[in-house]
């Protein structure tokens, strides 16, 4: 009988071990979770990379929890879910699909093209009508059925962009305190050409003041220099880099640094840096103007908001009155849309789980409202239905979690809650700008940069040793500018140029035979 006995513990440990050995052989994107009725269901586990702006928890383990709370009974996903700085985020992405690192959803930040021409990632026109059907159609209904044009290349859906108010008029924020100061008041703001003499004031009210804080001097952030003319009809064509842009709608591409519209832009911010009106080290320097309207120095910065009340959340932000006037309109392009896409990597193991979980991002209130504000009770307050506000004793800087700073970056504006004091009726606003708000005749027209690698790459490279400078009034316009223009033609510009008219052409062929 013990010999017997013997025998079954033997079988039972072999049972044991094999049944061990098998669940760890298995793909570590899977594992099972108990449906309720004793059943059990897959769930499919992916990586969801998003940025965050505001400060960043050590320990995310709670949101995390939160979120798979969400998500693992109504779609079968579990979520591992990763926040980097915007500084941090594009390197810790491309490591990460360089290496093999599970990352199976990210989102642009300004790289659409990069991406698709580097072949990481994912189509999606195949999954989308099974796995995300309320996705798109929230899209058509708050932007259009032209939406997904614009993340779409040779047929293939690469991305979904965010559904925001995505119709950003450049706006001039202020320290409302400053400028009362000053002897000014937000009706004396009209244009570019007022700002000078409110500049000069509170500099001379406040001497260790920075009028003008740093600004973002991305090749594609252009405001600056089309207030100018009151141009704002400028098409870069899908691409930051610069080179090779449409002014107006004659369909002639060129290099947008030769044009006297960027010259005078920069012989403006020239004259700024002469008179103190930035920063000496406003190129270079690694602060931005929110940290420098915190600490109190800074007055003002320019920025694309949608809306009306974006002031109210950059106050919260940095603890200062803060308020914004739109000094010049917006133009949709191609690039407004794609800059911030989600899109699901070409190595992922589970294409099918990510697209469901951009679906229920985009749809879910719950969801999008844990991963934006972290979980209620804790981290905010709900205050009314649309409404919230952080707990007792707390701010932006000091509660446990938010990403509040990252609701132009996920999902859909619409379903978000916004702080306590903004008016809701601004989310509406913003959805009927995206409809209303002046399409490029290009709209939809992505380039593809894979014949001219070597010169994106090179050229790059030039635009980052020039533009900062130029941009921020630190280099001499009349003697910098033909030096940029000819480092540019030298690293392969004319080359860019010529490869974007010959595919603009094409594109433009193909919209007149589809009609």
């Amino acid at each position: 009988m013990k010999r017997k006995q013997r025998m079954v513990l033997l079988l039972l440990s072999a049972m044991l071990c094999s049944s061990i050995l098998a669940a760890c052989g298995k793909d570590s994107n899977e594992s099972k979770t108990n449906t309720g009725d004793g059943a059990e269901a897959k769930v499919e586990k992916i990586v969801f990379a998003m940025p965050s702006f505001n400060q960043i928890p050590d320990n995310l383990g709670r949101i995390t929890d939160a979120i798979n709370e969400i998500t693992i009974p109504k779609i079968g996903v579990e979520v591992d879910y990763k926040v980097y700085g915007p500084v941090d985020y594009a390197q810790k992405v491309n490591l990460a699909l360089q290496s093999g690192e599970q990352m199976d959803l990210f989102t642009t930040l300004g790289q659409f093209t990069s991406y698709v021409s580097k072949n990481q990632v994912y189509p999606l026109e195949e999954l989308l009508p099974e796995y995300g059907k309320e996705l798109t159609a929230i899209l058509d209904k708050d932007f259009g059925p032209d939406m997904l044009k614009a993340t779409t290349l040779n047929g293939h859906i690469y991305g979904i962009p965010v559904n925001k108010g995505m119709s950003i008029p450049t706006n001039f924020v202020y320290n409302a305190d400053m400028l009362n100061e000053a002897g000014f008041t937000a009706e004396d703001i009209r244009s570019v050409n007022d700002l000078p003499a409110i500049f000069e004031a509170v500099k001379q009210k406040h001497p260790d003041s920075v009028p003008f804080g740093p600004i973002n001097v991305n090749p594609s952030d252009t405001s600056l220099l089309l207030l100018l003319k009151g141009s704002h009809q400028v098409d870069f064509l899908s691409d930051t880099t610069g080179i090779g842009v449409v002014v107006g709608d004659e369909g002639k591409v060129r290099n947008f640094y030769e044009t006297e519209l960027f010259k005078e832009g920069a012989m403006m911010m020239r004259d700024w840096f002469n008179k103190g009106y930035l920063e000496k080290d406003a190129a270079t320097t690694s602060i931005t103007a929110s940290d420098l309207i915190t600490s109190g120095r800074g007055f003002s910065f320019m920025g694309g908001y949608s809306g009306l009340e974006a002031a109210k959340a950059l106050s919260a932000q940095t603890g200062k009155n803060l308020e914004m006037k739109r000094i010049a309109p917006y133009y949709f392009e191609t690039g407004a849309v794609n800059m911030v896409s989600w899109m699901v990597s070409s190595t992922t193991k589970a294409p099918e789980a990510a697209v469901k979980f951009l679906n229920l991002l985009y749809t879910d209130e719950q969801l999008i409202n844990t991963i934006l504000y972290g979980i209620e009770g804790e981290d905010y307050v709900k205050v009314d239905e649309h409404h919230v506000k952080y707990p007792d004793g707390k701010d932006a800087n000091t509660v446990g979690y938010t990403a509040m700073l990252s609701t132009g970056i996920v999902g859909s504006e619409s379903l978000q809650y916004q702080l306590e004091g903004v008016n809701w009726s601004d989310v509406e606003l913003k959805l009927q700008e995206n409809k209303e708000t002046q399409k490029s005749p290009y709209f939809g027209f992505i380039f593809d940069p894979s014949e001219v690698k070597t010169q994106m790459s090179a050229v790059t490279n030039v635009v980052n040793q020039f533009l900062p400078g130029l941009m921020c009034g630190v280099l001499d316009p009349d003697t910098t500018i033909p030096k940029f223009v000819d480092a540019l033609n030298k690293a392969g510009a004319e080359d860019i140029i010529r490869s974007k008219q010959e595919q603009l052409d094409q594109w433009i062929a193909a919209q007149i035979n589809g009609k």
